[in-house]
């Protein structure tokens, strides 16, 4: 199993907790800790630390934070430098967390997050992309037409 910590800057990753909650009904191992202003990186390492200590030692533990670089990114890549079961990825958004949640009892996190890099390239769409090529097809459909 792979425990899940959610984190971002202020009540970003409550709010996918609570949103990916709405999908999937409330999730164990699924941990939101946010990161407030005025809070500093010591602080939000502390928040991790004890967010760890719930977590069973046979689980793998993935980081899901919502900006590379960023100070929830860089709290927990410390913790992620001690520890081959914890890895991170960067740059969330609702659809992340789903494929997480529906994947994590079958996949190592390895596997996990190579899926997700592939997945996530998949799920950013342009409207406009969309529009221009149903355009396309609905023209060629009048000319065949003709």
């Amino acid at each position: 199993m792979i425990s899940v910590i959610i984190s971002g800057h202020g009540d970003f990753p409550i709010a996918l907790k609570e949103s990916s909650g709405m999908i999937f009904g409330e999730e164990n191992h699924l941990i939101a800790v946010p990161f407030f202003k005025g809070e500093g990186i010591q602080t939000l390492q502390k928040k991790y630390h004890q967010t760890l200590q719930d977590i069973p030692k046979e689980n793998e533990v993935l980081f899901l934070v919502d900006i590379f670089g960023g100070t929830p990114y860089n709290a927990a890549a410390s913790f992620i430098a001690k520890d081959q079961r914890m890895d991170m990825a960067a740059g969330i958004n609702l659809p992340i967390v789903l494929e997480v949640l529906s994947l994590r009892e079958h996949m190592k996190l390895k596997e996990l997050l190579n899926h997700l890099k592939k997945m996530s390239q998949q799920s950013f769409q342009v409207c406009s992309e969309h529009l221009e090529k149903v355009k396309t097809v609905s023209e060629e459909k009048r000319e065949d037409e003709l």
